[in-house]
């Protein structure tokens, strides 16, 4: 088979072709078939490993377009995915800069960790005697997103840093964000919430892809979306983030059920809706939006029976 790696020399990107056995290396790792490449193809090669065991998160690229953790990719699993391929490309994961081959440059992200303050200040009931603890229920709410390794393989396919990365750190900071901001022991969550807003919160375009391509199966939107709460109920309320997810609730519990897609642009950006015009008019001619709704519309079918179930999920939530 043939393995095609994107490379760099600090000066011009191009492709390598390198042809392989399967045999040599269906029973490994994708580290390993990359290690075998080093060793008796091309010396030159660059990429970094360290621990192998998906723990040092240092070896993360992409395969076919998708951003893996190739000390825990098996290349029997990964061949079959791809329907026993002839050829396999690889290439740095996405939206870092290219250092020199398949290494990246990772210092932005460490800067963006610095920003939401990762590590946590203990609440004033605690003392180097009494130690720091916390119950197992409360530990279980962030014990997953301490498997985080900082990979990259959810920033790598993140839509939103790939359209626009100046207003929006990487989906792993919001991760690190909420372990801190919801761990019991800390006596400043809002350290960490304040932060999280300031670095592009509300900007999450809801992709999903960090969801599906976290090795360790973290749930980063899932992680957004409960600081945006805590950022609301904390009085954070300012911009257009949370003035669209009020719009959105207020369609849904007080209107009629259905998103008003005239209103909810207005509640959202109130007069800045105006610089949007030619938007609107595409999206009238195609259907998708009825100006007369702003007078309001129907109330759907079941929106008694929808507003019951919001408010037992806002009680059961409070409990």
């Amino acid at each position: 088979m043939k393995i095609v790696i994107e490379r760099f020399d600090r000066k011009k990107h191009y492709k390598q072709d390198y042809d392989i056995k399967k045999e040599d290396i269906i029973n490994k790792t994708l580290l390993y078939a990359l290690l075998f490449i080093k060793q008796t193809k091309d010396a030159t090669l660059n990429f970094t490993a360290s621990c192998r065991s998906a723990i040092c998160g240092a070896y993360a690229v992409r395969v076919n377009g998708h951003a893996v953790l190739a000390c825990d990719t098996k290349m029997k699993n990964l061949l079959g995915t791809y329907d026993d391929p002839d050829i396999l490309n690889i290439a740095p994961i996405a939206n870092f800069r290219v250092i020199s081959d398949l290494v990246v440059d990772l210092e932005p992200s460490v800067e963006s960790l610095k920003k939401i303050h990762p590590a946590i200040a203990p609440k004033d009931e605690f003392s180097p005697k009494k130690g720091c603890v916390q119950t197992q229920a409360k530990f279980d709410k962030i014990v997953k997103e301490w498997d985080c390794i900082l990979c990259g393989c959810c920033a790598s396919e993140c839509n939103k840093l790939s359209a626009d990365n100046s207003d929006y750190m990487e989906p792993f900071v919001f991760v690190h964000a909420f372990r801190a901001a919801f761990d019991s022991r800390n006596k400043n969550d809002m350290l960490h919430t304040k932060a999280s807003v300031m670095g592009g919160l509300w900007n999450c375009v809801h992709c999903q892809e960090c969801i599906d391509r976290c090795p360790k199966g973290i749930n980063a939107a899932e992680n957004i979306a409960s600081l945006r709460i805590k950022a609301i109920k904390k009085g954070l309320t300012s911009g257009v983030g949370p003035a669209h997810a009020k719009a959105f609730y207020t369609d849904l519990v007080d209107g009629s059920g259905r998103l008003n897609e005239v209103l909810l642009a207005l509640r959202s950006e109130g007069a800045a809706t105006i610089t949007k015009t030619g938007l609107v008019i595409t999206l009238w001619r195609s259907g998708k939006l009825n100006p007369l709704h702003i007078f309001g519309e129907k109330e759907i079918e079941g929106h008694k029976d929808l507003v019951k179930m919001i408010k037992a999920a806002q009680a059961a939530n409070k409990e």
